[in-house]
Order: C-alpha cells, then structure tokens, then sequence
C-alpha cells in the first residue's frame, strides 16, 4: 500500500530521478525512443532485430537531418537533429547552407549541409552488450546505404532476381526474416554496418497473430508522428544551436529577422514518404538456415502472412 510518504518531494524526485527545478541542457540529450547498437573499444558490437510495421502500416520514413560540427581553438561542438526543412518549413541552417552556397562559398556550404536519415521500427531479438534491450521495440535510425540493403532484400531488381534472388519478408514478424546488425571499424577508422545481413531462416518472433498485433499496436512508435511540426525544434531553437556550433554566442547579435522559406524539393508536407507494407508480397525463399532463433514458426494459417496480420491494424 502506498502512503503519504511515498508524495514528499524526495521521494519524487527520487522516483523521476531528477531534480524537476533544475536546470537542463538539451545539448546532448538522448532521444530514447531510438536504438542505439552498443560498440567496444574496437568500435564493434552486434545485436539481431526484427524489423516492424507500426500501427499504421507504416515501414520506413524519410527525413532530412543537421549534421553540423565546428572547431575551434581546440574545441568541437555539433548539433545532430532532424530538420524542419523535411515538411517544408524553415530551418537556420538550410538557409545558411543556401546563403554560402549562392555565394560560392562550396566548401563552407558543406558544414551546413543536411544529410538524409530513414526510421523503422524494430523489435530488439538478441543484444549481448545490452540484454536488457531484448525483447522491446525502438526507432532505429539508419543510413542510405543500409536502407537499399533492406530494400534490395524485400524488393530485389529484376537483374538480381533473374539470377535466383528471392524477395525476404523483412517486416513479417510472423512468417519472415531477422537482421543481423553487425558494426565494424574500416581501414579508415570510420565505424560502418556493412557486415550486416538478413538471416535467411523464416521465423516468427511472436506465439499468435493475437499478440503480434497486440504488440505492434501498443509499442510500436507511428512514423507520421515524426512528421508532426512539434516533432522538430522552432526555427528559434535552432538559431540558438546555430549560435551555439559557430562559436558567435558572445557576439552581439542582431535582433533576428522573420524565418526566410527556402525551396526544399522533397519531401513536401503533402508526401509523408513512409512506404506502406505491399499488398501481394512475395512469398520469403526456404533457404538453409544460418542461426537458429528461440522463436520458431507457428503452422501456416489464414492469417500468418503479412497482408493478412496489417489487416488487423486497421
């Protein structure tokens, strides 16, 4: 039974394990609806996942993200965040991007430059380095280069099927395929994912079709929602990140002026991008199996196939 004691302020803080007068800094903070692969020193790690469809049917988004970092006088700061700029707003550094740019100015355009990120849900099946991650469902955010492995897996080129490749079942958690998420240091020093491979054993990561959708519905995290205006930071919040990266946050700034639009060619707010599941999907190869999972497929049924189970998260 809970008494009046458990309502004092140290017990609440306590329980939110952090002191709510305090001041933050969201400098660094952790976003942590989102997946983050643990690496050793070596800068390797590895985990399996499963890739989800979330409550809308809804794969795999698209945005645009800030990657800017600065030094100076020894010191580095960066600023890492999606940008406004993916549904057609204004973003500060989109237009100091367009602004050195037009100016010739190529190399110092480069610093401000957005990069394009894609988001999926995935449910964590094995994580050695982190065990307590197993079995719960995250955002992971993934690079243009991991999005075409996964799209050549679930959709390969006519080339590639004309010499025997087989369409994976990548977002079927009932009948389809995991993804092993391997992370390597390259002869460069830079950490890549090129290790990384779909398991070719169908499994089922779920003991019903019940429960797949029970799970989907409730943890999965909507990927419209990313789309949302309030999902990205105020054009006056990045400003203030803009100051903060190029070092000018003791200069005497002017007062700002109204938020300039910039033309962003894609995506527009009327095209959400997230690629719905396919209506007719190939049936998954039955090829040797390369590891074997604690989950095994239940017995075909009307509802085991990817079509039927997004049916029911309508």
């Amino acid at each position: 039974m809970i008494d009046a004691n458990a309502f004092n302020f140290d017990a609440l803080k306590q329980e939110l394990g952090a002191d709510p007068f305090a001041e933050k800094s969201n400098k660094y903070a952790k976003d942590e609806r989102f997946y983050t692969l643990a690496k050793d020193k070596e800068g390797s790690g590895a985990a399996l996942i499963r890739f989800l469809p979330d409550s809308e049917k809804g794969m795999i988004q698209k945005l645009f993200k800030i990657n800017t970092t600065i030094v100076k006088n020894g010191k580095k700061r960066f600023v890492s965040e999606f940008s406004p700029a993916t549904i057609g707003q204004p973003c500060p550094f989109q237009e100091r991007w367009q602004e050195l740019w037009n100016s010739g100015d190529k190399e110092g355009a480069k610093m401000f430059g957005r990069g394009i990120r894609y988001v999926a849900n995935i449910k964590v099946l094995k994580d050695p380095a982190n065990p307590e991650n197993e079995g719960k469902i995250f955002l992971y955010e993934m690079s243009g280069a991991m999005k075409d492995k996964i799209q050549s897996a679930v959709d390969p080129s006519e080339q590639d099927r004309a010499l025997g490749a087989q369409p994976k079942e990548l977002f079927n958690p009932l009948r389809g395929n995991s993804f092993r998420l391997v992370a390597r240091k390259g002869a460069n020093g830079q950490i890549n994912y090129d290790s990384s491979e779909v398991i070719n054993e169908v499994t089922s990561v779920y003991d019903s079709v019940e429960q797949a959708l029970e799970d989907i519905k409730t943890n999965t995290h909507t990927l419209s929602g990313l789309l949302k205006p309030e999902s990205f930071m105020s054009y006056e919040e990045l400003q203030k990140k803009m100051t903060w990266v190029t070092f000018t946050e003791q200069e005497t700034v002017a007062p700002a002026a109204a938020p300039v639009t910039t033309t962003v060619a894609e995506p527009t707010p009327q095209q959400s991008e997230v690629n719905a599941a396919p209506s007719q999907p190939s049936q998954p190869a039955q090829e040797p199996a390369q590891q074997t999972q604690s989950a095994q497929p239940q017995p075909a049924g009307k509802a085991d196939d990817l079509d039927s189970l997004l049916e029911g998260l309508v």
